[in-house]
Order: structure tokens, then C-alpha cells, then sequence
């Protein structure tokens, strides 16, 4: 790193014009992508040296996009430039490469994990009651070309209420609900797998593990348990179950589980909203809206907020700080320490919410390696933490939308060191853009993917046939998605693209930083989306029937 160093402080006290060009390229060659980038942008003769030369091009525009460089693949810098132009102006302009459509009866659950798409339904099967589990393999172009891709059927015993898959891992976590019959407590399970035969994973010490909740018998009327989340990180798998009161009430419980040894953190977390993401294998992130004479950082911030009598649990009004989020430390897999707490304050003005959510990113996470072939991938260093928060109609603070997302990069969350400390939010906005997202319609279904934020806006009457007629959004907040967007039509204030879909894209400014929307144009059927790094998928639920579209953006390599 200091000859790095050495070389540019010696270019720039020299006249660049001095060098040669093949002593330029030599320096060159020897910065990491970000360095290259912030070198080019210095002169314009550096950048047209570098532009003749395909491998760096290729690195300057992984720089550029938010990239970075997969596993050594056999295909070289050149012939992975031109999926990388296509991958980042696809996402751009969502103007996708392949369309893949899939019909089904509509399923009990449907979703997207990793790059496998999987739905869940009841079958009957010779008078017996099962369910089926089915798992497809996603296409991408940001990898060699397949023969076929994979698809996986397996029946099951039990109802399948939750999916996660590490495939990395080869890990297949399916959670179930267990109701007692008599007076006893709620269980969750979750199932750890070998993702390709359906059965014990061979890591798994245990076939699964059980966590029993704090509501016992039968719930009356009016009341539900959803798991909320089952979240994969290395060793550690997170569950959250959320038990529904009223309409918009509730409280959530969350346990994180090794699922090597099946033993659990002895540590639950409970809260009226709550909303978590394993950060890491030694750091977790949980978002709560405090009780105001809360002093207990254990995290069981709201057991005490509920009473429960015969007929079921009822709510306690009580005061309310604004959210908070805080950042654990899990030494080892091993229990919790509450004295390890960084606790970071949102907007004191804040206290009055209804909605509250850390938004899934698909990408991968720092110090886990993409799979083999992988050209290249989303920088888990920009990796982007957006939370969602949401007001009540009547209780919207001053300059705000009804719903807004902060969005910051992950690396600001570091795991604590001993002792605990709270940072206002005076202390720490200045790392963080708010998105007041608008009013005029209602927003569905955010997914983070690297640094940019998926979701699909309704456009239809609320309540009403057509309420599916929604627009999809896209929300890029890389540091240079401007200049990539001009890159592509240099001239325009507004962009407006007419290939697959009739999209527009518009730069906006949020405090000092700018970034990208890009949205359709014209309604399409929507009811979800989904997203991962090479794709956005739609479903579409009408009549027992749902259609679900995969569109892929990127390219095929031309050549090795």
C-alpha cells in the first residue's frame, strides 16, 4: 500500500505529461478499482490511456457501478465488460435481457431466496394429506452459462410457513407453527436441511430446533401467529414470530439459534415492532420503538407492555420514545451480552409510528464469498441498511411523508466494544438520507439489493378490482449513479426509455448526495415483487391463479 502511495504522490509532483505511457500503465495496474477511479477522474489523458486498455476499463467500471471483481473466472476482464455495461444500464433503465413465467394454482407461500425462487402448497397424495416444496434455480448473467438450471421437488410432513436458503452452505431452513391441542405453549420450529436431498443437513448436530413462545392454548378469536422472518448468516439463523392482536397491534419475539449445535442464545427479544438483521456473525441489529421508562437494554423491551387474561393479551398504552436501533455483539455464537450494546436514536419527533422495518438486502454480505464463476458482484462494502418507517394518518410529523426510509451504508454499524453508549440523532444523521417517499399512492413490498431499493407503487382505487395496476420502482443510491445514468444519454435533465417498458429515470438530490429513480411508466399487473442482484420478479394473484415473471438483466459474455 505505501508503493501504491508513493507512486501517485510522485505522479502528481511530476507533470503526468512526463511519464510514458507505458510507465502510466504500469501505475495503473497496480491500484485497486477505487483507487483507478479516483485517479481517472483527475485528468482526462489518464482516463483515455486507460480507456484503450480492456482490463482496466473493466476495473474502472466495476468501481464505477458499485462492483466488485468475482472469484477468478476463465473468462477474461474484457469479455466480462460487456455483461457488466448491460447488468448496470438493465438496472438503469430496467430494460431487461430474459423473461422467464411461471403459472401456478396460488400457493400457500411464494417467494425468493438467494437466487432460488421457491413456492409451498397442500397436496393430496393417495388420500394423504402432504405438502410440496418446489425450488428453482434462478438464471443470471453474471456467471458462465448453464445446460439447464436446477429445479427441486420435495414433499413434506408439515406446513411449510417460512423458506431460507444458503447455497453456499447448501443449507435449507424451512420454519413450521406447532398449536397445542390442550393447554400448553405455541412452538416454532425450524427444519435445517441439505437444500438438494431434503434431509438432515450433515452439519446440523440436530434435525431441528424448537422454540417455545410466550402464548399458550388456543388463540381466540381475532388473534394470529406469523413468523415474521427466518434469516440465514454463516452459523447463526434468526427467527422472529409475531403474535397479532388488533388490527396494526401486536408484539414480536426473536430468537437468534447456531444452527450447527441447535442451541439457541438463551436471550429472546421481544417489542411491539421490532424488526432485525444479522449484520454478521458476531453482530446483530435490532429495531424497536421503546416504551419511555424503559431502562432494560437485554432487549425484552416490551414483555411488560402486554397482560394476559383468559381471553387473550391486551395492549397497555404507555409512552413511547422514538425508534431505536441497536447493534449487539454475539462473541463467538455464544450468548448475548447486553453490557455490548451501541444504541443509535432516530428523530426525537419520531415517537408516534405504525410501521417499522429493516428492509432485506439481497447481496451478499462482507467476508462471504460469491459462488464459483461469479464475474462479479454488488461491493458488500456499499452494501446499503434502509429502514422503513411509517406514521399514522394523524400523527405525521412536520416536513414528513406518511412514509419515509433512511437509508445509510451498512459499514456504519460496527459491532460494540465493552460497555454500552447511546448516539442521538443529531450524532449520526449526517451518515443517513431520508427518502420521504410520496403520498399520492400506496408503496408495497421494499427490497434492498446492494444500494438500490425495489418496490411497487399501487395506482388503482383502494379495495377496489383493478387495485393490481401498480408501477415498480427503483431507487439507485450508488455514489456515481448519475454519471453512470449520463453516461448513457449525456444530455438529458429527465430520461425517458421506450424498449421492453415505457420507463423514466430522474436524478434527485437528498441533502448533500444525489440518486437515481427509475420507474415504469405505464401500470403493469403487480401484487409482490421480489428482487436479487440480477433479476426483479412480479407476481400477479387473480382468480386461484398467480403468474410470477422473472426479468433478468445482463449479457452473455461473447468471448473468453
Amino acid at each position: 500500500m505505501a508503493t501504491k502511495t508513493t507512486l501517485i504522490v510522485s505522479v502528481l509532483v511530476m507533470s503526468l505529461f512526463s511519464l510514458s505511457r507505458e510507465l502510466l500503465l504500469i501505475i495503473l495496474e497496480e491500484l485497486d478499482p477505487i483507487s483507478l477511479l479516483h485517479f481517472c477522474k483527475s485528468s482526462q489523458y489518464i482516463h483515455g490511456i486507460l480507456a484503450s486498455c480492456s482490463t482496466l476499463l473493466y476495473r474502472y467500471e466495476l468501481a464505477l457501478s458499485g462492483m466488485k471483481d468475482g472469484i477468478s473466472s476463465y473468462y477474461s476482464p474484457r469479455a466480462r465488460l460487456e455483461p457488466l455495461l448491460r447488468h448496470r444500464n438493465g438496472w438503469l433503465t430496467l430494460n431487461w435481457t430474459s423473461e422467464d413465467r411461471l403459472r401456478i394454482p396460488t400457493p400457500t407461500i411464494v417467494g425468493v431466496s438467494g437466487r432460488f425462487l421457491y413456492h409451498a402448497s397442500e397436496s393430496s397424495y393417495h388420500g394423504l394429506f402432504q405438502w410440496s416444496l418446489h425450488i428453482y434455480e434462478l438464471r443470471s448473467y453474471r456467471a458462465p452459462p448453464v445446460d439447464k438450471l436446477q429445479y427441486c421437488k420435495f414433499n413434506l410432513p408439515f406446513e411449510i410457513r417460512k423458506v431460507a436458503i444458503d447455497a453456499v452452505q447448501n443449507l435449507l431452513v424451512l420454519a413450521e407453527l406447532h398449536f397445542p391441542s390442550e393447554d400448553g405453549p405455541i412452538t416454532a420450529s425450524l427444519h435445517f436441511l441439505d437444500m438438494w436431498t431434503c434431509q438432515q443437513h450433515p452439519q446440523a448436530q440436530n434435525l431441528r430446533f424448537q422454540f417455545q413462545t410466550d402464548w399458550w392454548g388456543t388463540l381466540p378469536p381475532g388473534h394470529r401467529i406469523s413468523i415474521e422472518r427466518v434469516q440465514i448468516c454463516g452459523i447463526m439463523v434468526g427467527l422472529s414470530v409475531r403474535l397479532g392482536v388488533e388490527e396494526g397491534e401486536g408484539t414480536t419475539e426473536l430468537v437468534l439459534v447456531n444452527w450447527h449445535t441447535g442451541i439457541d442464545q438463551q436471550q429472546r427479544f421481544t417489542g411491539d415492532l421490532l424488526s432485525f438483521d444479522i449484520l454478521s456473525e458476531s453482530c446483530l441489529m435490532v429495531l424497536t420503538h421503546p416504551d419511555e421508562d424503559e431502562d432494560d437494554d437485554s432487549g425484552d423491551s416490551a414483555a411488560s407492555t402486554w397482560e394476559r387474561s383468559s381471553d387473550g393479551l391486551y395492549l397497555h398504552e404507555r409512552g413511547k420514545r422514538s425508534p431505536q436501533i441497536t447493534i449487539h455483539h454475539i462473541p463467538d455464537g455464544r450468548r448475548l451480552r447486553s453490557a455490548q450494546v451501541i444504541s443509535y436514536d432516530l428523530p426525537e419527533l419520531w415517537k408516534a409510528i405504525s410501521f417499522l422495518q429493516i428492509c432485506p438486502n439481497t447481496s451478499l454480505k462482507p467476508n462471504v464469498a460469491p459462488p464459483t464463476g461469479t464475474f462479479f458482484h454488488s461491493d458488500p462494502s456499499q452494501r446499503a441498511t434502509v429502514i422503513l418507517v411509517e406514521f399514522p394518518s394523524h400523527s405525521i410529523p412536520a416536513s414528513c411523508s406518511k412514509k419515509v426510509a433512511l437509508v445509510m451504508k451498512e459499514s456504519l454499524f460496527q459491532p460494540p466494544g465493552l460497555g454500552d453508549r447511546t448516539l442521538s440523532w443529531e450524532e449520526w444523521q449526517d451518515r443517513c438520507t431520508v427518502i420521504h417517499l410520496p403520498d399520492d399512492s400506496e408503496a408495497h413490498a421494499f427490497e434492498v439489493v446492494g444500494r438500490k431499493l425495489v418496490f411497487f407503487q399501487s395506482v388503482g382505487e383502494e379495495n377496489c378490482v383493478a387495485d393490481s395496476q401498480s408501477r415498480l420502482q427503483v431507487l439507485d443510491f450508488n455514489d456515481y449513479a448519475a454519471e453512470c445514468l449520463r453516461s448513457i444519454a449525456p444530455q438529458s435533465s429527465a430520461w425517458s426509455w421506450n424498449e421492453k417498458w415505457a420507463t423514466a429515470s430522474k436524478i434527485f438530490k437528498a441533502g448533500a448526495s444525489e440518486f437515481i429513480r427509475t420507474s415504469t411508466t405505464q401500470v403493469q399487473s403487480i401484487t409482490w415483487v421480489d428482487a436479487t442482484e440480477d433479476a426483479v420478479i412480479l407476481y400477479n394473484e387473480r382468480e386461484g391463479q398467480t403468474v410470477i415473471r422473472v426479468l433478468t438483466f445482463g449479457d452473455t459474455p461473447a468471448c473468453l
